[in-house]
């Protein structure tokens, strides 16, 4: 009996290793920095696209929502500035959106919205850890509100951005 209770505690106290977190950091600091748009918002394929509305602001919006992401996780403290600290670097490439459903007379119903942004995580030493393409993704019926999508995508984008640093497998 002795020796299938001690079995059994040793079950039970010892795990199979597995972690919600694949990936560990030396750092527990992060620092989030503003994130850039490059977007050239008067190219030529941006005047003829027939879609002049773009999101005003949305690398704010976006260093915003990522910011919120990882406080509310907790794994990485946000820090302005440490000397032993992740640096995140974001640059927004691209806004599109594309038709996903058409009425019975051709004329759009649902929409989706993608945002395009690249990603770099870089660690104390300057060593890059991360370096790729988030796409972030939300789509919309005409009937609703454009706004309300985008407000989705930039949260869609920071979410993305943060299970890439903290769920890298």
């Amino acid at each position: 009996m002795f020796k299938f209770l001690l079995i059994l505690l040793v079950c039970f106290t010892s795990g199979c290793g597995y972690t919600t977190r694949g990936f560990i950091y030396e750092e527990s600091q992060i620092i989030i920095f503003p994130v850039r748009n490059s977007m050239d918002i008067a190219s030529s394929g941006r005047r003829t696209s027939g879609y002049a509305n773009f999101p005003i602001l949305i690398e704010n919006r976006l260093t915003s929502a990522t910011i919120n992401k990882f406080n509310i996780d907790g794994h990485l403290k946000v820090v302005n500035q440490a000397q032993s600290a992740l640096e995140l670097n974001c640059v927004v490439n691209n806004y599109t959106k594309e038709a996903l459903r058409y009425t019975d007379s051709d004329d759009i119903k649902e929409q989706r919205l993608r945002l395009y942004v690249e990603m770099k995580l870089i660690n104390s030493q300057g060593e890059v850890l991360q370096d790729k393409l988030i796409v972030g993704q939300a789509s919309f019926f005409l009937s609703g509100s454009e706004t309300v999508a985008q407000d989705e995508l930039i949260e869609d984008t920071a979410r993305r951005i943060s299970e890439a640093v903290l769920e890298a497998w």
